[in-house]
C-alpha cells in the first residue's frame, strides 16, 4: 500500500557518498515533472546545512541511499535551502556545480515529500 514510485524508507534515511562515507539525511526526493524520474535528492548534511545532491545514478541500500558522487562535491554545493522548495537559482546553480547541463536552465520540479508525508500519516 501506498504512492507508486515512493519509497517510504528513503526519508529520513542516512545518504552516503560514493565511498560510503555518511553525509546526512535524506530529507525529499524532487523529480522531474516531464519523465517523473528522481532529479535531485535534498539532503540534510551533519553541520544541519540543507542542500541537494544529484539522484542520478543514486541507490538505497541496507546502510542508506548512495549518491554517485563524492562527499567533496556534496559538501562544497554552492546551494543552501532555506525553505521548502528548490528555486529556478537553486536549479542553476546546483547544476553548474555538478556538471548537469539537464536542469542549468531551469525545469520543472516535483516533491515526494507530500507523498512520503502521507504514507507516514497512515
Amino acid at each position: 500500500m501506498g504512492a507508486p514510485g515512493v519509497v517510504p524508507a528513503v526519508h529520513e534515511a542516512p545518504l552516503r557518498d560514493r565511498d560510503g562515507l555518511l553525509l546526512g539525511r535524506v530529507e525529499d526526493l524532487l523529480f522531474d515533472a516531464v519523465t517523473n524520474r528522481p532529479a535531485w535528492v535534498v539532503v540534510r548534511l551533519g553541520d544541519g546545512r540543507r542542500t541537494v545532491a544529484p539522484a542520478a545514478r543514486a541507490r538505497p541500500g541496507l546502510d542508506g541511499m548512495r549518491v554517485a558522487v563524492g562527499a567533496e562535491l556534496v559538501q562544497g554545493c554552492p546551494v543552501t535551502l532555506a525553505g521548502a522548495s528548490l528555486r529556478h537559482e537553486h536549479l542553476v546553480a546546483a547544476s553548474r556545480h555538478y556538471g548537469i547541463r539537464r536542469f542549468a536552465r531551469g525545469g520543472q520540479l516535483t516533491s515526494a515529500g507530500p507523498a512520503l508525508d502521507a504514507l507516514r500519516a497512515a
